[in-house]
């Protein structure tokens, strides 16, 4: 019997032996039916490719050490089998598409790609922005491509493509700091922005549908830049919350059918928006520790809560810390009527200790049974 008080009595040795197979699970969790327990999700990118002797730069860098690592650290820690397409500039998309530079981590402390030339560089720039023709052949997609196409070599969850909001691919191709002034002093410069952008991100959706089928692709969407800490809520629903609804109509057309959407930041105030917003059949709603799993609840009942131990804690805090953070989560999560998969609230601390990591498969053991 393991006791509520010591984490440290629950060994490899005396894991409780699932009743169902993973993708048993998956396919409980679709059904919004319970399922033998609660699933980890590994939001690890980094961290995977550490894990396994790669460097970080490898995981944006070479698609199949992306996906390896992913696929190895899951099957190290008991997670569930799903990996993410990341490997590209990631938050820097769709810079290179759109004619800019990325660079790509390299130093002991850059974790993620960033942008060296930005596509939008004056005002006038905007005027000239248009979708681009022939993308399968352009930019970081030929690489894209290729990683999805690896992904669906295993079972699991196939996260691709990956989908950052209008606003966040503004973000990218014009800049965070000028699109904000830009909405003050020039809103219709920003519209046309997210008019291309949103073209674009559907011309994106619709070459992985006709490549790859939709049966088993889940597209990662949202991001940061619509974030109640850079932009308000009358904000959101003047440049963002049309953009997505558009975007998201498209993609269940095209038909795709459960969606990974991921409230990254503060994103209390714009719940209600994004509840008006089509996830799919159930979508998955991923939220930070700024966001309740009960607010989830309440605005998406009949999706999937994901979430939420903040980032920050299993980087820096004890592994009991960890441990009984992961516990609280976890019964809460249980208690949500459209389902529940544990995660972090973003992506897992690369240089995290391994232990803490640990520690939420521990806490899932313990206390995720239903």
């Amino acid at each position: 019997m393991v006791s509520e008080n010591n984490y440290e009595t629950t060994t490899f040795r005396a894991m409780k032996k699932d009743r169902l197979t993973d993708d048993e699970r998956i396919e409980a969790l679709w059904a919004r039916q319970k399922p033998d327990r609660v699933p980890i999700f590994p939001f690890a990118g980094g961290f995977a490719s550490l894990n396994v002797g790669y460097s970080i730069n490898d995981i944006y860098t070479d698609y199949k050490k992306c996906i390896d690592a992913q696929r190895w650290t899951s099957d190290q820690y008991g997670w569930m089998p799903a990996t993410m397409c990341i490997v590209g500039p990631l938050s820097a998309s769709p810079v290179e598409e759109f004619g800019g530079e990325v660079t790509y981590p390299t130093g002991e402390y850059a974790q993620a790609p960033g942008v060296a030339r930005r596509p939008v560089e004056k005002d006038e720039d905007i005027l000239n922005l248009q979708v681009p023709d022939n993308l399968e052949n352009i930019g970081s997609i030929p690489l894209t491509l290729k990683a999805t196409a690896y992904q669906l070599q295993f079972g699991g969850v196939v996260v691709s493509p990956i989908l950052a909001t209008p606003m966040d691919a503004a973000g990218a191709v014009v800049g965070v700091e000028k699109t904000c002034k830009l909405m003050i002093k020039k809103p219709e410069l920003v519209h046309k922005v997210l008019r291309v952008l949103t073209d674009f991100r559907i011309a994106h959706a619709k070459l992985w549908a006709d490549k790859f089928g939709t049966d088993r692709l889940v597209p990662l969407v949202g991001g940061p830049t619509s974030s109640n800490q850079i932009i308000s809520p009358k904000q959101f629903k003047e440049f963002v919350l049309p953009y997505v609804k558009e975007m998201h109509d498209k993609l269940r057309e095209m038909g795709y059918k459960h969606m990974l959407f991921h409230a990254c930041g503060e994103q209390n105030a714009n719940m209600p928006f994004w509840a008006d917003v089509n996830m799919g059949d159930p979508g998955i709603i991923s939220v930070g520790h700024e966001i309740s799993l009960e607010t989830v609840a309440k605005h998406f009942p009949d999706d999937i809560a994901f979430g939420n131990l903040e980032p920050a804690k299993i980087q820096t805090e004890t592994p009991e810390q960890v441990y009984n953070a992961s516990k609280e989560i976890i019964l809460k999560g249980k208690t949500i009527p459209g389902g529940f998969i544990f995660s972090s609230g973003c992506e897992m601390p690369p240089k995290a200790p391994a232990y803490n990591l640990w520690m939420m498969t521990k806490a899932i053991n313990d206390f995720g049974w239903y």
